[in-house]
């Protein structure tokens, strides 16, 4: 019932229940159908739970030149501000992924990054568990429909979204607990090769990550991780 995620107010884990209940944001006052809260009662909603984290994601996103979006990713949630886990990482994935597109020369329609940075913000978390589909898979759907300009309609493209989405989805089937951390980095990879295969974009992208996150997350598997390096976890204690 509890995550290893504190909550920003009080430091108290959150609860990750089974039965949604009504909370009230303590920052904005909105009120949400929520499967996620603070066992004190404190609730933060994903707007201003994003806030600060993406605006520190659009600053780099507007000003990267890398072609690489896995170290465009790193760089990201390597700030302070990006939290451990949340709803945040949602919409990193796709930003990272059009704006490497954009740097190596490739067509983006205009506004491609402020189009998938809203759509992916309507993504909440805690998406994986609850409703069968990791937000960062979803990420790589709405990155693939606002380059193909996708819409309900649009047969070829609306496959080529829905067809990432999958293909980023079957890479992460690993019965672990859920890690952002870990989803980003596999949903990024998996979506260079679908560009790769189904749109002919070829990307950089950063083969070798060893995660630094490990003590943060009392979830982490280990060794299950393909991040994982032991002896980057003892240097560390």
């Amino acid at each position: 019932m509890t995550s290893v995620t504190n909550c920003v107010i009080c430091g108290q884990l959150l609860v990750y229940a089974t039965e949604a209940r009504i909370r009230k944001c303590d920052f904005c006052g909105h009120e949400d159908n929520t499967l996620i809260y603070c066992a004190a009662g404190h609730y933060v909603c994903d707007l201003c739970h994003s806030k600060k984290a993406m605006e520190v994601a659009r600053q780099l996103l507007d000003t990267t030149d890398s072609k690489d979006p896995v170290c465009i990713l790193e760089q990201i949630m390597a700030h302070p501000a990006i939290p451990m886990h949340g709803p945040e990482h949602h919409s990193i994935v796709p930003g990272a992924i059009i704006a490497a597109v954009r740097n190596a020369g490739y067509r983006c329609p205009d506004g491609a990054i402020d189009e998938a940075l809203k759509r992916a913000a309507a993504v909440p978390g805690g998406w994986c568990g609850s409703y069968g589909a990791c937000g960062a898979a979803v990420g790589v759907g709405i990155a693939v429909s606002v380059l193909t300009g996708g819409t309900p309609l649009t047969g070829g493209p609306r496959l080529l979204a829905m067809g990432a989405t999958s293909f980023v989805l079957a890479r992460m089937l690993d019965g672990q607990p859920r890690c952002c951390k870990r989803a980003t980095r596999l949903a990024v990879a998996a979506a260079v090769d679908y560009l790769r295969e189904h749109l002919e974009i070829q990307l950089s992208c950063t083969s070798k990550i060893i995660c630094t996150y490990v003590p943060r997350n009392q979830e982490c598997p280990r060794t299950l991780c393909p991040y994982y390096d032991s002896d980057t976890e003892l240097s560390r204690t």
